[in-house]
This record gives structure tokens, sequence and C-alpha cells, in this order.
């Protein structure tokens, strides 16, 4: 049974839906991803974040697992991990479509999970992001992405400003 058929057959068995693939050609680096996506992901577990970041690792995401455009080092996305299982238990990240190019893993997925409102009650949420990964000798070195945070706040409750600023005139 190769890595992929493993970490396939634990979706599934998690209840998740098989993620339709497009990766012909390219079966390590999505074996790899899917196995991110368990680990890290889904059972968080921060301590194996070396095992699927290069040390040159750079982020190109604005949230917390990123930085804009500079070098993360694994110690800051075992950090995040363990941050992200403490304060959101019960999230799951499911994939819905994965799809490879050379060296690039770009993934559709669907997030849900529970976050505290502002009137401390916690509420469910659900919501969709797509990222992308680069990936060189079995491990990511870049990552970038998006996530409908809008929703997250809405689906529980949060408030926020969304008056725009207007940028100054060049």
């Amino acid at each position: 049974m190769t890595m992929l058929t493993i970490g396939l057959s634990l979706l599934l068995a998690a209840g998740h839906p098989a993620p339709e693939t497009q990766c012909t050609g390219q079966e390590a680096n999505l074996a790899t991803y899917i196995e991110m996506s368990r680990v890290l992901f889904n059972e968080r577990e921060a301590e194996r974040a070396g095992e699927f970041y290069a040390p040159e690792f750079i982020s190109h995401n604005s949230d917390e697992g990123g930085s804009g455009a500079d070098t993360v080092p694994v110690a800051y996305m075992t950090a995040m991990w363990n941050a992200s299982k403490k304060n959101d238990p019960e999230r799951q990240v499911i994939n819905n479509l994965i799809v490879c190019n050379g060296d690039l893993v770009v993934a559709q997925v669907t997030t849900k999970g529970m976050r505290t409102g502002a009137d401390n009650v916690r509420r469910r949420y659900s919501t969709s992001a797509m990222d992308i990964y680069r990936f060189k000798d079995g491990k990511v070195v870049e990552r970038w992405g998006n996530n409908d945070y809008l929703t997250i706040i809405r689906q529980t409750g949060l408030k926020v400003d969304l008056s725009l600023t207007p940028l100054p005139p060049e």
C-alpha cells in the first residue's frame, strides 16, 4: 500500500469524502500533502511540523501562519499549530479538490469548527479556503493561501467595521 493510499484511507475512515484529485505523475507531492493535511490541519500534531515544512519555508500569507513573504521558522509553525488546536479543538479541514502541477499542489478545502463570538458564546462555522504549496525535496518551501475570514466573523457573531479608508492620492 502506498503512502497516498494510506492517507486517503485515513481521510475516508475519519468520515471525510475522498477529494477529487488531478495529480497524475505527482503522486509523491500529493501523498505528502494528504499526510500533512491529516497530521497538521486536522490532528494538529504540532511537534511534527518539521516533517512537512522545509527550514527555508516562506509563507506569502498575512494570516497567523504567515508573514507576508518572509522565511518562517519551523518553530513558529509548531507554535501556530499548537495555538490552533487550543483555540479551535474541533476544527476540521476537508479537502474538496487537489490539483498538482510540477512542484505545486493546489487545494480547495472546507474548514469547519467552533469559535467564540463577541458574546463569549461558541458558535459553529464553515468556510472555504484555497492554498498553493510549492514542494522541494518532499517538503513545503512556499505557501500562498486565503481563507474566508469574513464568513467566520459573520457566522460566529463577531462585529467588524467594514468601512473603507480612501487611499491617499499618488
